[in-house]
């Protein structure tokens, strides 16, 4: 293994990301015959929600693609880092990571009806404004007016989402303070996230379904009340000479291996992202190809 693995991890998933910005300068938004530019040629679906629907609907995947890409430079940064690394940060951010990507991955899959993106955006939509309305109900301040204006301002316009939904013969669900809103189709129900994940990653082997699960902050919480509780014992007295201290840092191959769904990920929603939009490849085909290489060598596994 490299001296420099850590450095190398981080320069393949920068690669990817310089070679994905230098193609959206490129290119600016969707290309001209492109699955995204067929159907924004026409909006059928117009209403209070959007006077273009079906364009909003594919320019939201180019937005959740540059948060997935800025997630990827934060995890770059993590690993580059001159002290030991831990095994929770990049982890945690990973997690947010392939989320990002695999609703990117989700609302531009390719051979659906022009609807049913529609849907999977706006119900999207409902669900950040849902989490705003929460954000405003939570707060304390000397000036409640204000902060009601807000709320009935976001419940206005779920409202107009869901009533425009119901007009193309959708269905939404109202939320509560438990669970957001959502639109759903005929006989259809909101796809969780750990879902989207096995979608993207795993393909049915399980290896998303894994990988979201193990990245998680509960996850972490369990492996630190461990450690915690066998302190308290005494147990753990030496953090330099391979005791359980020593398994919250991380080797350059242990991260590898533990983050093998992130690279996955990037390059699978990037894939998609680039024949929705009718971007060349030549630029991040190769840079993608290094990230799964890279990855899977210091991993020291036979494939990703």
């Amino acid at each position: 293994m490299s001296s420099d693995a850590w450095g190398e991890l981080a320069a393949t998933l920068i690669a990817v990301r310089e070679a994905f910005k230098r193609d959206e300068a490129t290119h600016n938004g969707f290309l001209p015959g492109s699955p995204a530019a067929t159907e924004a040629a026409t909006e059928p679906f117009a209403d209070e929600w959007a006077s273009a629907p079906s364009r909003n609907a594919n320019i939201a995947g180019l937005h959740l693609a540059h948060v997935a890409m800025d997630h990827v430079a934060g995890v770059a940064v993590l690993l580059r880092s001159k002290e030991p690394a831990s095994i929770y940060g990049p982890s945690t951010l990973a997690r947010s990571l392939i989320e990002v990507a695999a609703r990117c991955h989700h609302v531009l899959e390719p051979g659906i009806k022009p609807l049913e993106r529609i849907r999977r955006q706006q119900s999207d939509r409902l669900v950040a404004l849902w989490e705003r309305k929460q954000l405003a109900e939570s707060m304390h301040t000397e000036q409640p007016e204000q902060v009601q204006e807000t709320i009935d301002y976001l419940d206005g316009r779920m409202k107009t989402v869901m009533d425009s939904a119901r007009r193309h013969g959708l269905t939404p669900r109202k939320g509560d303070s438990r669970r957001p809103p959502a639109i759903t189709g005929q006989d259809l129900k909101p796809v969780a996230a750990t879902a989207l994940v096995e979608a993207l990653i795993g393909e049915g082997n399980g290896l998303g379904t894994y990988s979201y699960r193990t990245m998680s902050a509960v996850a972490h919480g369990r492996e630190h009340g461990m450690m915690q509780y066998f302190t308290h014992r005494g147990a753990l007295i030496n953090r330099t000479h391979g005791d359980a201290f020593g398994a919250i840092e991380a080797t350059p191959q242990q991260t590898a291996l533990n983050l093998a769904g992130m690279p996955l990920a990037v390059v699978k929603m990037l894939e998609r992202f680039y024949i929705q939009y009718g971007w060349p490849t030549q630029n991040v085909g190769p840079a993608a190809g290094r990230l799964l290489e890279e990855w899977r060598r210091i991993a020291g596994i036979p494939a990703l």
